[in-house]
């Protein structure tokens, strides 16, 4: 995670959080996986909801992400990615030569 060294009386303020998310898909006993990542920046705190860096839980962290994010979106685009996988629409074929 990126963080401020120093932002008034906080340090190791955390201000962009690196992130991946994934989905497997099984049909036909066959599976399928599909990840994104990206990175997103976190606003500062402000009164009391700061957590000391050594603090934090994943829980706490990917509750930032869930509250910046589009999940929904990132759900379908993971299953868009599944879909194409299952159900090709371009193929790279060698040379029929």
């Amino acid at each position: 995670m990126g963080c401020k060294v120093k932002e008034g009386d906080l340090s190791d303020v955390v201000i962009l959080v690196h992130w991946s998310y994934n989905a497997i898909s099984v049909v036909e006993e066959k599976e399928y996986f599909a990840d994104i990542y990206g990175a997103t920046g976190i606003p500062m705190p402000s009164g009391d909801d700061f957590t000391p860096y050594e603090d934090l839980t994943k829980e706490q962290v990917v509750g930032w992400l869930e509250a910046i994010l589009d999940v929904p979106a990132m759900q379908l685009q993971l299953e868009e990615i599944i879909e194409l996988q299952i159900n090709p629409i371009n193929v790279t074929l060698p040379p029929p030569f």
